[in-house]
C-alpha cells in the first residue's frame, strides 16, 4: 500500500477513495434548525489526519482531495434526497494549483440545483503568499450564489490577514479559541472584538468545538449565530470508502 504521507500515496488513496466522508451539523442557535452539514474526511489509515493533510498541502496533492470531495458533494446534492446544504473545505494550497480552477468549474457545471445548496469553507491551515488568485476565485463563487465560510478564525496568524482580504458570509471561530474565551477574560475580550465586526462585515458567526453544556451556554451568551460540536451532533458517516 502506498505511503499516504507521500504525494503519490496520497493521490492513490484519493483516487481509489480509500477514505470516508463524515457529516456534522451546523445548527442555528435561535431556531435550533440544521443550517447545513459540514463534510469531513476520514482516511483508511492509522496516521493522524493532520500528519496526512499537511504533507499533501506542501506537495500540492491536497487539490485532488478538494476536487474529489466537491464531486461527491455535487452528486449527493443532485440526488435531491436531502434539502440540507453541504459545506466542503477548500485548502488554501489548492489555489496554487494552476489546474485547480478549471477542474473546479467543470465539476460545478454538473450541479443541477441552486448554488445555495453548496457552501465552501476556506481553511486557514495553509499560509497563502499571493492572495489575489484566491480572492478572485472566491468572488466568482460568491457571485454564483455559493455561501463562503472562513474556517478556523483565531487558530493561526493568518486570521486577520484573511479577514481583511477574503469575501465571506460566515466566520467560523476555532474551537480552541472558543474554549479559551470561556475561561479567560483576555481571550473573551478578543473574541468579543472580533464578533463586533458582524454588522460592518455583513457576516454571521459559527462557534466550533461546542462539546459541553458549559460551552453551549457560553456560545449563546456571546451571541453566536450558529454552533457546531459533539453536544449538537457528532460526525456521522455520509459516504463510506
Amino acid at each position: 500500500m502506498a505511503d499516504i504521507q507521500t504525494a503519490h500515496g496520497f493521490r492513490t488513496h484519493v483516487s481509489q477513495k480509500r477514505y470516508s466522508v463524515m457529516r456534522q451539523p451546523v445548527v442555528e442557535t435561535k431556531s435550533k434548525k440544521v443550517l447545513h452539514h459540514e463534510w469531513l474526511v476520514r482516511f483508511d489509515s492509522k496516521t493522524g489526519l493532520e500528519r496526512v493533510l499537511r504533507p499533501a498541502e506542501i506537495s500540492g496533492a491536497i487539490s485532488d482531495l478538494d476536487l474529489s470531495m466537491l464531486l461527491q458533494a455535487v452528486e449527493k446534492i443532485n440526488e435531491k434526497s436531502n434539502n440540507v446544504p453541504i459545506a466542503i473545505n477548500l485548502s488554501g494550497a489548492s489555489f496554487s494549483d494552476p489546474d485547480f480552477e478549471h477542474a473546479l468549474f467543470d465539476i460545478l457545471a454538473k450541479l443541477e440545483l441552486d448554488a445555495s445548496n453548496l457552501i465552501f469553507e476556506l481553511t486557514e491551515t495553509w499560509h497563502l503568499k499571493d492572495l489575489q488568485p484566491a480572492i478572485r476565485l472566491l468572488n466568482i463563487l460568491r457571485d454564483r450564489g455559493h455561501s463562503l465560510c472562513l474556517d478556523d478564525v483565531g487558530a493561526g496568524a493568518a486570521s486577520i490577514r484573511y479577514l481583511r482580504a477574503f469575501p465571506a458570509d460566515w466566520l467560523k471561530i476555532d474551537g480552541a479559541f472558543v474554549a479559551g474565551a470561556a475561561i479567560n477574560d483576555r481571550e473573551k475580550s478578543v473574541l468579543k472584538a472580533i464578533m463586533g465586526l458582524k454588522d460592518d462585515l455583513g457576516v454571521r458567526f459559527i462557534g466550533e468545538g461546542i462539546e459541553s453544556q458549559r460551552l453551549h451556554d457560553f456560545a449563546i451568551e456571546m451571541g453566536f449565530d450558529a454552533i457546531q460540536g459533539y453536544i449538537i451532533g457528532a460526525p456521522e458517516l455520509e459516504i463510506s470508502s
